[in-house]
């Protein structure tokens, strides 16, 4: 029997799970899926090799339920001999910069950096405590999102606080969707035939969260997120850039308790809140485009079709102005390059790019999702020592 090397991907609203055959290097791909929220309902969605891809919808009105949604992809991997396991984790702080073991040891030290990753962090770990009971000797390993961001230099990376913040508390700018701009990067280096350390590239990551990360020549030199995954673009439920005396504001004129606050900020804001919807999908639909393999049963009032148009134009916005600043200071540039489920509708990318000067020779290009073998290659790597 082949033995086989599972990837386990947490999100706030979703689960990716993704299945390769592995011996001495990784082998193929011969199973993908996810199973993901739609309002309250669970939807899975699965394909394994040679086999059309499948779509259910599981558990009616449920909502979020780890636990149940594991016991569905139990089911699924019930044919495979899993040896391996590598999960992907949002924040490591400036402790974990490399894909490490998944130990007793390692489950007491990364609990405290949940408070900086609320929405992803507490998933992972609760998932990974799943996991080892179901699967108590399997090797298992953790590759961070912010890994890909750690060599940032301190000018990029400081906030104008007092120093003591970051000294003593670790307030900085992280980075995140690390794993995802990385392999971005590398499927760039492989297509334009140079060496990664050579390469000159602006990476947007566009799904349900958002990122931009400008790497120049084997170094990301900026990145729009920061300190959490808030920080930086309109997001489907994150607010993004936000002036802390708005914060202040909603604390100390709106009596708004912190607690509220940060679920405002994290699950209330960003295009939810501009025009009610999340999903880039329908608000595409309602401002009058059309959406390729997408059908929605909504029908848009006047009112929404306004409020969507505006949020789109938000959206698009703040992506252009942060691939602006980065442009602005690249003399020059081999790419920018797009990755994301969002990232591969074309009037997405029409839009973003749209009267934006590039320097001489640069390419447009959009990368496939790679995150899941590049966190594969990480866990073969960490898992053979």
């Amino acid at each position: 029997m082949k033995k086989h090397l599972l990837v386990l991907n947490g999100g706030s609203s979703s689960l990716k799970f993704t299945v390769f055959e592995v011996g001495k290097r990784l082998g193929k791909q011969i199973l993908d899926g996810s199973i993901s929220l739609h309002g309250e309902i669970s939807v899975l969605k699965y394909k394994k090799t040679r086999l059309v891809a499948r779509q259910e919808t599981i558990n009616y009105q449920s909502g979020y339920n780890l636990k149940n949604w594991w016991i569905y992809i139990l089911d699924l991997l019930k044919d495979y001999d899993i040896r391996y396991i590598g999960f992907r984790m949002v924040h490591g702080g400036e402790e974990f910069t490399d894909t490490v073991k998944i130990n007793n040891s390692f489950l007491k030290k990364i609990a405290k950096y949940n408070k900086l990753a609320p929405l992803h962090n507490p998933i992972t770990l609760e998932l990974m405590k799943l996991v080892r009971q179901t699967w108590p000797r399997v090797k298992m390993s953790v590759s961070f999102d912010t890994s890909w961001h750690s060599g940032l230099k301190p000018e990029a990376y400081l906030y104008s606080l007092p120093i003591s913040f970051y000294k003593k508390h670790h307030i900085r700018k992280y980075g995140f969707h690390g794993l995802s701009h990385e392999a971005a990067t590398n499927y760039t280096a492989k297509l334009l035939n140079k060496k990664i350390n050579k390469l000159k590239l602006i990476t947007c990551h566009l799904g349900s969260g958002g990122s931009i990360t400008w790497y120049l020549d084997g170094q990301v030199k900026d990145t729009s997120m920061g300190f959490s995954p808030n920080e930086g673009l309109t997001m489907s439920t994150r607010s993004g850039d936000l002036p802390p005396s708005v914060v202040l504001y909603l604390a100390s004129e709106l009596k708004m308790p912190l607690s509220k606050i940060n679920t405002l900020l994290n699950k209330q804001a960003g295009l939810l809140g501009l025009a009610g919807m999340s999903d880039l999908r329908n608000i595409l639909l309602a401002s009058g485009y059309k959406v390729k393999g997408y059908k929605s049963s909504l029908k848009f009032s006047k009112e929404q079709k306004k409020v969507a148009k505006l949020a789109l134009d938000i959206y698009i916005y703040d992506i252009r102005r942060y691939i602006a600043s980065y442009l602005a200071m690249s003399k020059k540039l081999d790419a920018i390059v797009f990755i994301g489920p969002v990232a591969v509708n074309n009037t997405i990318r029409s839009m973003i790019m749209k009267g934006l000067q590039k320097p001489k020779g640069t390419k447009v290009l959009l990368a496939p999702e790679g995150e899941s073998i590049n966190i594969a290659n990480k866990t073969i790597k960490c898992l053979s020592k």
